[in-house]
């Protein structure tokens, strides 16, 4: 019963983004396929359930590079220190994490005329929204895939006061519930099983369609990877790599 629900569910939530977000991946895979035609990359930034589902996967874009970055450091505050410390960190989290999120955006690869892709389901952190506004002053065209009503219901943690959904070109909702979870069950007190991870998979391979159906309309030819399982595969990808340093799709 319970694995009926959650089909129940999951069905009127993807149903939902084909009705209501099918214009919104339209303007997006409009942007990839203009910066393709322009020379321009593709990107994407996750750090979430599902950073890998795009990337060198049978069926998808050459073109689409993950953007990641971290900052790491080693140290131990002396034991009659600590709460010093943890004041100071307090203090100085966000405008740091603001400032280390902008400098990793203009020390990457990411140029102006380029598509970034952010997908955050709360949109709520400043790291991902220094990421979005950081990429469009670079002159880049960011795209957000998210949950608008969760975002709406939690504040910002961004010096903005802005959430990804208000720092972003084309916004495409995942159309999910606040909380992300969908399926209530009785004798617990919250509910059973995310929808962000299915949801994230129907949206990103409905824009690799489109904008791979635009990029054709504009004469250029994407190349697209092939399963290494089957036979010749990775010949295949092995060649298409070669021809995509050339011709940039």
């Amino acid at each position: 019963m319970s694995m009926s629900k959650w089909f129940d569910a999951c069905g009127e939530v993807l149903a939902r983004i084909r009705d209501t977000q099918a214009e919104a991946v339209r303007q997006a895979a409009t942007l990839i396929a203009e910066a393709a035609k322009a020379g321009g990359g593709l990107h994407i930034y996750d750090t979430g359930h599902c950073s890998r589902e795009p990337i060198h996967r049978a069926g998808g874009l050459l073109m689409l590079s993950p953007f990641r970055f971290s900052l790491n450091v080693e140290t131990r505050a002396a034991p009659r220190r600590r709460e010093l410390v943890a004041r100071r960190q307090e203090d100085f989290r966000q405008s740091a994490e603001e400032a280390t999120v902008d400098l990793a955006v203009k020390r990457s690869a990411l140029a102006p005329g380029d598509v970034l892709l952010v997908n955050s389901v709360s949109g709520k952190t400043a790291t991902v929204v220094q990421v979005a506004l950081s990429a469009h002053q670079l002159g880049l065209s960011v795209v957000a895939i998210t949950n608008v009503a969760y975002s709406k219901s939690v504040p910002s943690e961004h010096s903005s006061g802005k959430h990804l959904f208000e720092a972003a070109d084309v916004v495409i909702d995942n159309c999910g519930v606040v909380g992300d979870a969908i399926v209530e069950m009785e004798g617990l007190d919250t509910k059973v099983a995310p929808t962000s991870g299915v949801t994230f998979c129907y949206i990103i391979w409905a824009l690799t369609c489109e904008a791979v159906d635009q990029m054709l309309a504009r004469g250029l030819k994407p190349h697209i990877y092939q399963s290494i399982n089957r036979p010749g595969g990775e010949e295949f990808n092995a060649r298409a790599e070669v021809e995509y340093e050339k011709t940039g799709v």
